[in-house]
Order: structure tokens, then C-alpha cells, then sequence
């Protein structure tokens, strides 16, 4: 039974996967659509069924092809080939034999683009039909409908030449060259994304104008058959693969234009033998935008595509400010209070292409040693651990440079001893200034975060002992330096995460608190029944269980309406970082009352982070939000402040207009008690069963 239903799931998600939408309601009515054109709904569902039984034949679990992504481009294929051909018994074997031949293609293509990070697209179907249409020329029993160039269901004859060609380029996509089915399913786009309908309107429009620049007539510009094309480069790159912001509309722009030489140039060649051009310049355009912008790692570059572009770019912005994902990050490499000694860019030797490095020391009293100094003994931070600050390998390493007696420094060996780890994110980290055979790790060795790699020295270009920590780009001593964040760290009496301690500022690293850390252990299946009150009198009953995503291996809270908060338990911190459901629903509470959390108690110790606004502003401007924050990406976040008031009480503030307050109380064994916001409060019933 569950195999039918992914195979169900299947067709549906397949026929919305055309125009880059994930949802299969929306699959449902461009299926349903497709049927305008009898012949074209017939071969597509063909070329589905063809697929899905060749799949169940070579035992292929259903579970593999249930979003449609491989079956969409055998999809295309049977509906070009029912555009083209009556359905007949031969164009049946035709449409058999073509949509394996794709499946497989698709498959084949998946596998080879994927080390570049390059989607396969619709390039399985471009090239499949250009075989077919190459190869009809020879097959007399198939029986040409002339396109099937039928009337309009309706008469939309009333509506301006120039709309009515951008909603039919818009029923091409799906072989219906139709405005009123253009109508529908730009309608259809309007629902699902604002952005993705924003999009196809400028890469239509400014398509069309650069043809008409290059063709001298906007006429003839506005009716080429091929227009499709700069919908779908335009939506593809400004929203699904790019996050929507300022440079990918200016690239999206860019390869549209770039869209109009491709389309003449091969309009030219395959007009020899009478082929359409299909999507071949929507593929090349965004398949080598994609694989540049990868390779030089793009900032706005959509490693995870969401449902929908808000998604997709409320996610990103969420991520930036809370996560700073557009860093390297790293942890401290102490443990217990250190004085920053050097920062970036800073006076002394962090300089040029190694300007981004940190040095550390101890201070007590203002000084970094005791007596007069005169010893390397007389240092605080001499002999103390030195901790891996990444996971991942060493890749090199000296341990047998002396240390300097105070006043000297060695020019020669400026490094001193020194490591360099390959850290599981493929950057490599480099700490300077070891003592000499201090060293507890050997080359090639594993290496976690927190583990100790040896004892801070003075060797090298070292004036006192301190640890001299950088990212840089290779392997190689003395490469060229990036900037990079420390993950967490406590600075007069605040967390700050994902930051850089300023010049002489003592911070300090924090160790994960046990009794924090149970407090917040959700275990699998556990349950918890919440009361809800508003101005303290009982309105309703709402629990929420824990449960894994069977892909990510993440956990994730749900409630009894089907709402989903996303959490997570790491780095010394637990925090929740993405809902999915109703907005104001009570788990979505949970989200504004505590979004992070250091596991570390001190009385009054305070953290900032970030909401979406639409959580805690009620207005219409917070509707609109997600949409201008393509171009001004803080209209779309809320700050905030938590602190403790004591272990089990923690107190927010929301910096809106209202300047909001929020109330928590943990359960003194496990779990959230007590939320309190505004005139709600939401408190635990009882513990899980």
C-alpha cells in the first residue's frame, strides 16, 4: 500500500516540479490542467506509468522517486512527443522507449553533476526530444496533429498583446501554448511564491527587450516561441537555486539577456532540421552560472532549497545573523580566561595575507606574568593546555623548536612549533608557539574539539608565551590568512556567539553544563501535555512530541495540530532553528520564548539572538517583510536578549516596537515548564509518559 502511495505521490509531484513548485496539491491542478490538450495529458501520463513500472521492475525503492525529481524530465518528454504526434500504438512504444531512455539519462546526469553541485534541470528532456524529433523524420506511421494549435477555451482576445504573450509563454512550459491556461498557472505561481511570480515577470519583460534591441522589432521579440526560456532562467537562478537578494536578481537579469544569443544561435541550427530549441538555453545558462558561482563559493548560493524562495531566504537570513554560515568558525583553543593580546589586522605582526589571527595571553592584576617577568616560569599562560579548536586531521606539525628566553626572539624559525589541522569543513587551522616537545598528537592523527594538542610555549616569533591561532587557506606554513568567528565565548558576563573579542578584552570559554544539558535532553517519543491560559484563565490542551527526521537524523518537536519546531542540541548551546505550521500557534511560542541557549548557568548571564519579525510583529509591514528582504535582508529579523534571572528562570526581550517581554521557567528535571508571553501562558500538565 505505501508503495502506491509514493508512486501516487509521485506523478503529482512530478508535474509541479516543472515549474520548481514542491507541493503536490499544486501537482493535482497541472495535471488536471494538462488535460486541455488531451493528446499532450495522455503521453505524459504514459511516459509516468512507463517509468514507474520499469522502476518497480529493477526493484527500485518507491520511497527514491517520490518527490518526482526523476521523473519529471520523462514527464516533458511524453508530453513534447503528444505535442508533436497522435497518440497511436506506435507513438506509444515511441513514448515507452523514450521515457526509460530519459529515466536513465536522468539518473546518469544526476550522478556526474552532482560533484559539481550543478542541478540536472530539464537537460535529460532537451536532449531526449531532439533525438525524437531527429529520429521522427524517418517514422511514417507517426501521424503529425500540426502542434495541435487549437482556439482558446476562453476569449481572452480583450487582454494587451504584451501580457497575454507573457502568460502564454508561461502555458508553453507545459506544452499548452494557451493564455487562458497561462493564466491559470501564473495564478498558481502567485499563490505558492510572491517572489517566484516577481521573477518571471522581469526575466519575461526584460527578455523580450533585449531581443527586440538586437532584432530591431519588439513585435517580433515579444513573439517568439522560445520566450519560456527567460521565465525560467529568471525564477531559476533569482529564487530556487540563488537566494533571492540583490546580486541574483542582478544575475538572473544577466543570464536572461545573455538567454536571447542562445536562443537565435540554436533557433538557426536546429531550424536546418525543423527542432524546436526547448529548454536548451535555460539549461546552459543556469547550469554554468551554477557551476561558477559553486566553485567560487558564492555567498547567496542555495546549498538548501526550501519549499518556497521566502523559505528558502528567510532561512538564509536567519542563518546569517544567528549562525554566521557566511564564516568560518571556530573554537576557542583554552580553556578558563584568556586576554586578547592580537587581533585582526592589529598593530604588530598580524599584517597583509596573515592579518587574520588572534593571539592570546593571561592577565591578572594587568600583567601577563608574575615577579618581574624575567622567566618564561614567571608567565601565566606558559605550560597551560593548548585545545583543538576544529575536528578533523593534523596535517602537519614541528615540535623540537626551543623556546626563547624573555628578551629574545627567534627569527629564523618564526612559527616556532606549530600545528596545522584539516578541519572536517576542508579549512585548515594553524596554532603557532608551542612549547618544545609539548606536543601530544602525531601527523595524520584525528583530532576533536576540545582535545588537548599540547602546552603553550614561546618558541618562535614569540615575545611572551601566548597561542597564536589562524585559518588560512592550505596546508602550507604561512599560507595566506581568512577571516573566521570564534563560536562561542562569555565576555563581561554575556555569551556572544559566532563573534570576534575586541584588542585586550578577557573572554572566556565555558564547558557544557550537566545539569543544563539534562534539563534540555528530549528523548524520541517522549511526550509532553501543556494547559494554555490567557489572562490566567484555561482556554485549551495542547501536547508535543519529539520525533526525527529519518533523513537528517535531526529532532524536531510536533503538536497535535501537525505544527513542527526543528531543534537542535550542539556547540555548547541548544537552540531551535526553524518552524514549519500555522502561524501563532502555541508550539510557535516555543520558538520566541527561548530560540537559544547557552548550556552554562551564572546568575544575570545574558545572550543575544534573532526572530523572524512576522513572530513578534503583528502588522502588515511584517507580512510584506519576507519580500523586502531580498534587498534589505534586516527588515526580516526581530533582536532579542535572554538572561537568567536564576537555574531554572530565564527572562527575554524582544527589541520591537512594543519592546515585547518573555517569561520561561525549566522543569526541574527535564523539559520547558512555563512560557509566558504577553497574556499567555502555556505550563507543562505533567511529564512525558
Amino acid at each position: 500500500m505505501n508503495t502506491i502511495k509514493y508512486y501516487l505521490h509521485a506523478i503529482v509531484a512530478s508535474y509541479a516540479e516543472i515549474l520548481f513548485l514542491q507541493n503536490a496539491r499544486f501537482g493535482i491542478v497541472l495535471l488536471l490542467i494538462s488535460f486541455v490538450n488531451i493528446n499532450v495529458a495522455l503521453s505524459g501520463l504514459i511516459a509516468i506509468i512507463s517509468v514507474l513500472g520499469f522502476a518497480y521492475f529493477i526493484r527500485m525503492e518507491a520511497e527514491f522517486l517520490e518527490n518526482g525529481f526523476y521523473i519529471y524530465n520523462p514527464l516533458l518528454v511524453g508530453m513534447s512527443i503528444g505535442f508533436l504526434f497522435e497518440v497511436n500504438f506506435i507513438s506509444v512504444i515511441l513514448i515507452l522507449m523514450s521515457s526509460i531512455f530519459t529515466f536513465l539519462l536522468s539518473m546518469l546526469l544526476y550522478k556526474l553533476l552532482a560533484k559539481a553541485s550543478v542541478p540536472i534541470l530539464s537537460l535529460p528532456f532537451t536532449l531526449v526530444s531532439t533525438l525524437l524529433y531527429l529520429a521522427s523524420l524517418n517514422y511514417t506511421s507517426l501521424y503529425t496533429q500540426a502542434l495541435y494549435v487549437k482556439p482558446e477555451l476562453l476569449d481572452m482576445s480583450f487582454i494587451p498583446l504584451i501580457i497575454a504573450m507573457y502568460f502564454k509563454a508561461f502555458g508553453t512550459i507545459l506544452f499548452l501554448p494557451y493564455v487562458d491556461i497561462g493564466i491559470a498557472f501564473v495564478f498558481l505561481i502567485l499563490v505558492y511564491s510572491r517572489i517566484m511570480f516577481l521573477f518571471s515577470l522581469a526575466g519575461f519583460f526584460l527578455g523580450v527587450y533585449v531581443h527586440s534591441l538586437m532584432l530591431g522589432s519588439f513585435s517580433a521579440a515579444l513573439m517568439n516561441p522560445y520566450s519560456f526560456n527567460y521565465i525560467l532562467i529568471s525564477i531559476a537562478l533569482g529564487s530556487i537555486f540563488l537566494v533571492p537578494s540583490f546580486r541574483s536578481i542582478v544575475i538572473a537579469m544577466l543570464g536572461v539577456a545573455m538567454s536571447v544569443l542562445l536562443i537565435d544561435a540554436s533557433a538557426s541550427f536546429w531550424m536546418i532540421y525543423k527542432i524546436p530549441v526547448f529548454t536548451l538555453p535555460f539549461n546552459i545558462i543556469t547550469m554554468f552560472f551554477l557551476f561558477v558561482l559553486q566553485v567560487v563559493k558564492f555567498k547567496e548560493f542555495a546549498y538548501v532549497i526550501q519549499k518556497t524562495p521566502e523559505m528558502t531566504l528567510r532561512s538564509y537570513i536567519l542563518a546569517l545573523f544567528r549562525f554566521k554560515t557566511d564564516k568560518i568558525k571556530v573554537f576557542l583553543p583554552f580553556s578558563g580566561k584568556w586576554s586578547v593580546y592580537q587581533g585582526f589586522n592589529d598593530e604588530w605582526t598580524h599584517k597583509g595575507e596573515w592579518k587574520y589571527a588572534y593571539d592570546f595571553v593571561i592577565m591578572k592584576a594587568g600583567k601577563s606574568f608574575k615577579n618581574n617577568g624575567d622567566f618564561l616560569e614567571d608567565y601565566y599562560a606558559f605550560n597551560k593546555p593548548v585545545l583543538s579548536p576544529v575536528t578533523g586531521y593534523v596535517v602537519d606539525l614541528k615540535d623540537s623548536v626551543e623556546d626563547n628566553i624573555i628578551g629574545e626572539v627567534n627569527t629564523i624559525e618564526n612559527w616556532g612549533n606549530y600545528l596545522v589541522i584539516q578541519g572536517l569543513d576542508e579549512n585548515y587551522v594553524e596554532i603557532s608557539h608551542f612549547s618544545r616537545h609539548s606536543l601530544k598528537v602525531k601527523k595524520g592523527e584525528y583530532v576533536e574539539v576540545g582535545q588537548i594538542l599540547g602546552l603553550c610555549g614561546n618558541s618562535g616569533y614569540s615575545p611572551q608565551p601566548h597561542i597564536h591561532i589562524q585559518v588560512q587557506e592550505n596546508a602550507l606554513l604561512g599560507s595566506k590568512t581568512l577571516p573566521f568567528h570564534f563560536v562561542s565565548y562569555i565576555e563581561d558576563n554575556q555569551v556572544h556567539f559566532y563573534q570576534n573579542p575586541l584588542k585586550h578584552r578577557e573572554i572566556e570559554s565555558y564547558s557544557k553544563d550537566k545539569s543544563l544539558d539534562k534539563k534540555l535532553s528530549f528523548t524520541l517519543d517522549n511526550e509532553y501535555v501543556y494547559e494554555v491560559y490567557k489572562d490566567e484563565k484555561w482556554i485549551d490542551t495542547f501536547f508535543i512530541k519529539v520525533k526525527m527526521n529519518r533523513y537528517s537524523g535531526r529532532f524536531y518537536f510536533e503538536d497535535n495540530s501537525g505544527n513542527i519546531l526543528h531543534f537542535a542540541k550542539e556547540a555548547g548551546m541548544f537552540y531551535f532553528y526553524d518552524y514549519e505550521g500555522q502561524s501563532n500557534s502555541y508550539l510557535q511560542q516555543f520558538y520566541v520564548a527561548i530560540p537559544r541557549m547557552p548550556l552554562v548557568y551564572k546568575k544575570d548571564l545574558s545572550w543575544n539572538d534573532y526572530l523572524p519579525s512576522r513572530y513578534v510583529k503583528k502588522s502588515l509591514f511584517s507580512k510584506i517583510s519576507g519580500i523586502g528582504a531580498i534587498l534589505f535582508e534586516k527588515a526580516y529579523i526581530t533582536k532579542g536578549e535572554w538572561k537568567f534571572n536564576d537555574e531554572l528562570h530565564i527572562q527575554g526581550t524582544m527589541y520591537n516596537k512594543r519592546k515585547q517581554k518573555v517569561n520561561l521557567a525549566l522543569d526541574a528535571h527535564n523539559g520547558i515548564k512555563t512560557i509566558h508571553i504577553n497574556n499567555l501562558t502555556i505550563r507543562m500538565k505533567h511529564e512525558d509518559k
